[in-house]
């Protein structure tokens, strides 16, 4: 018996998190959400800063001298 309630319990929770998680993100009509154009726009930001921070590849100087 307690491996049902376990089972019914691990059910409904992974569709507490799924339902309101797919009608967050997928539309009727095919359209992106707002979240979702939301999102893009911070990847697409986030990459180019991570791209404009690198240093470029020199020499460093000479290595520390071994223990």
């Amino acid at each position: 018996m307690r491996i049902v309630i376990i089972i019914v319990f691990g059910i409904l929770s992974y569709l507490l998190v799924l339902l309101p998680g797919y009608f967050l993100f997928v539309l009727e009509d095919g359209e992106e959400s707002v979240v979702t154009e939301t999102l893009a726009e911070l990847f697409n930001s986030s990459s180019e800063s991570k791209s404009a921070e690198t240093m470029p590849m020199t020499n460093p100087g000479d290595a520390p001298p071994p223990k």
